[in-house]
């Protein structure tokens, strides 16, 4: 029977040391890259003032899609809530929610990178709000069916559409 507490004991000291080690590893993958964001934001000052960034392929500045990066964030953050919601009904075995949750994952990973792209005025900007409108579409389709009695699926839906209209203004 000790001979069980020790072994026991020992996987336990190893998967704690293990534990550190990852964090240790994390922590030092964090360092880097606020190093590598101060050297940029360092070298990007360089070049501040040049009337208009003429070498960038992008459809206006960042700063005029503002609206669309809050948009694409505000889509992202309720769609977080709604497949929250969704999860926690599979825990109570009610599986109704499936295809809602699988819009809606898929939905929060294309607004994380439209927010990404908008806000650095990406040159596939244009492109990736075509994709993001299928997919919010989509994922607004399969949250209002549950919007009369799911508030977090009609928030999600409501994100979907505000930020629809969002990127087709970007285009008009």
């Amino acid at each position: 029977m000790s001979e069980q507490k020790t072994d026991d004991a020992t996987k336990a000291a190893a998967a704690a040391s293990l534990g550190r080690r990852e964090l240790l590893a994390g922590a030092g993958t964090v360092v880097g890259m606020a190093l590598a964001g101060s050297a940029w934001a360092g070298e990007h000052d360089k070049h501040s003032g040049h009337g208009g960034h003429s070498g960038h392929a992008g459809h206006g500045t960042a700063k005029a899609n503002s609206k669309l990066v809050r948009a694409a964030d505000e889509c992202t953050r309720t769609g977080r809530l709604c497949f929250i919601h969704c999860l926690e009904t599979f825990r109570d075995g009610d599986t109704k929610m499936a295809d809602c949750a699988w819009e809606v994952k898929q939905m929060m990973h294309v607004c994380e990178a439209l927010s990404a792209m908008a806000s650095y005025d990406s040159p596939h900007l244009e492109a990736m709000g075509a994709v993001c409108i299928s997919v919010c579409e989509d994922c607004e389709r399969q949250c209002r069916v549950h919007e009369d009695h799911q508030q977090e699926c009609k928030d999600c839906a409501d994100a979907c559409a505000a930020l629809v209209r969002e990127i087709r203004a970007l285009s008009a």
